[in-house]
């Protein structure tokens, strides 16, 4: 029969200490008399004297015992010390031993707790409670609650560390808080300073391993995130992909994006909004003619690019499939002149290089409201007899006049006469008419204009019974747009044009000298 006659604990627990290992020393008979040689142990860590939790176990399965005297060194884990009493229940050799051993706390323990009020705490201190644990007061103006410093010149510790194993929504490692709803300003509920001037250095460091976010930022109504530097970047955010990075606010842009992590994939910058997906804005002072000023600029592709479609500015428009009067713009461009001198373009193309050259391109139909001028102007098709192998071009006719013209064939009557009726609209739109009379077949030599237009009708008489006669006539408009926009067939050049040429090139001189520049810098 086994039984600890004598025990003696050494222990410095407290709900403010640490849970060191501590020695047990007891004596144990075997059969009535003092016990030698070496026995299995286990040492069993409770909250109660009788029944209760087992909190953990210590097994030592050899024991070493002199002359019933042993020693055990015990290492339970310190989550176990809240301050609530704790006991010991002995197994020796697969008997359980009583009563069961109440462990004690040293004057040391008591110490550790009152560390505040001394000044002075012993380390490591580990406390632990359910809801403040530590608390720091600074009464003074410049005093502060609680500093943590890694004081080595060497190591990544931290000089002041928080912790959360809370599986909650919101749970937080670390929490700053400007406590009163007059703060200062600037004040911040989190501020990380780094003296440091290397390069690489950070102020404030966020980081997520999951898909969550390294730095996250809310305001009701001010700024979720806001970055300030005086040379550098406001804001700079770096995706672990090489090449994928956002700065906010550097010296030339106010927003740059970079997004080549996958070869010849990946959009730099997208916005989405309500009401505008991305807004460009450029402005500032000063006055000269180097100066430029770009909303929104877009550049793709380069010399080596191996893409088949490179558009710089790309835009689509998506009406609603339930109609309604709505309307849709890929691109939509507008300009306001100045005052005179000025010139607005709502949109401007330029195309350059050896290869074929389009400043505009349209697939479908195109409308222009308003007066439509150019420096020459064709069709271009395929050429009917051989339309896989080449091009049939025509240019366009032109006229001083707003000419609109009309043609056709008309077979005489007996008498050698005929009515030709025009559209019901033509007298509406046209004035100033002009006749032509083509006799076909033979030669008509009193063919002639009977009666002139009137009520869209003209008639022709002097012809041969039967003839067949080609007729054109042509009128000018004198509808409301014509009226409103007039060709004004000569005028003078602004004199801001004067030396400039609409198509430099063709009088030997550079593009230094043309009024429509088109350039971007």
């Amino acid at each position: 029969m086994h039984r600890i006659t004598t025990l003696l604990t050494l222990l410095a627990f407290s709900s403010a200490a640490w849970a060191f290992p501590f020695t047990y020393q007891g004596s144990l008979e075997d059969g009535g008399a003092p016990a030698d040689g070496s026995y299995a142990m286990t040492f069993q860590l409770t909250d109660s004297a009788v029944a209760g939790t087992l909190l953990q176990s210590i097994v030592i399965h050899a024991v070493p015992v002199n002359g019933g005297v042993f020693t055990a060194e015990l290492d339970f884990d310190d989550v176990h010390f809240s301050g609530a009493d704790r006991y010991l229940a002995i197994v020796v050799e697969g008997t359980s031993l009583s009563p069961r051993q109440k462990i004690t706390y040293s004057p040391y323990a008591f110490y550790s707790d009152r560390a505040r009020e001394a000044g002075t705490v012993r380390v490591p201190l580990v406390l632990n409670g359910t809801t403040v644990v530590i608390e720091g007061y600074a009464s003074g103006d410049s005093g502060v609650g609680v500093r943590g410093v890694h004081l080595s010149g060497l190591g990544t510790n931290p000089g002041l560390l928080g912790q959360t194993n809370s599986k909650s929504i919101n749970a937080a490692g670390v929490v700053g808080e400007v406590a009163i709803t007059s703060g200062g300003a600037f004040s911040s509920g989190v501020r990380g300073i780094n003296n440091s001037t290397g390069v690489t250095g950070i102020g404030v460091y966020g980081s997520h391993e999951g898909q969550g976010w390294g730095v996250y930022g809310v305001s009701p109504s001010g700024r979720g995130v806001f970055g300030t530097s005086e040379t550098g970047v406001g804001v700079h955010g770096v995706n672990s992909g090489v090449g994928t990075a956002a700065s906010l606010g550097t010296d030339k842009f106010a927003v740059h994006g970079e997004n080549v992590k996958v070869e010849g994939e990946g959009t730099a910058i997208e916005g989405s909004g309500g009401r505008v997906g991305v807004s460009g804005v450029a402005l500032g002072a000063g006055f000269g003619g180097d100066l430029t000023r770009i909303g929104v600029q877009g550049t793709a592709g380069d010399f080596v690019s191996g893409a088949m479609y490179i558009y710089g500015v790309k835009g689509f428009g998506q009406a609603p499939t339930d109609g309604g009067g709505r309307f849709a713009h890929g691109v939509y461009g507008s300009a306001q002149s100045g005052g005179s001198g000025s010139t607005g373009y709502g949109v401007y193309g330029a195309a350059v290089g050896p290869g074929t050259n389009y400043a505009g391109y349209f697939e479908g139909n195109v409308h222009v409201q308003g007066t439509l001028s150019k420096t020459a102007g064709a069709f271009k098709i395929d050429h009917p007899l051989e339309p896989e192998t080449r091009y049939l071009s025509h240019s366009f006719v032109e006229s001083p006049d707003m000419l609109n013209i009309y043609s056709g064939l008309v077979v005489l009557d007996d008498e050698g006469r005929a009515i030709v009726e025009l559209p019901e609209y033509f007298e509406a739109l046209n004035t100033s008419f002009r006749y032509q009379l083509t006799a076909i077949g033979g030669a008509m030599r009193d063919l002639h204009v009977a009666t002139e237009i009137s009520d869209n009708l003209f008639e022709i008489a002097g012809g041969m019974p039967s003839g067949k006669v080609s007729w054109e006539i042509t009128g000018v408009r004198q509808d409301a747009a014509a009226i409103r926009n007039p060709i004004i067939v000569e005028e003078d050049k602004d004199p801001a044009d004067f030396g400039k040429y609409l198509n430099p090139e063709a009088f030997g001189a550079g593009p230094e000298k043309a009024i429509h520049t088109g350039h971007s810098r």
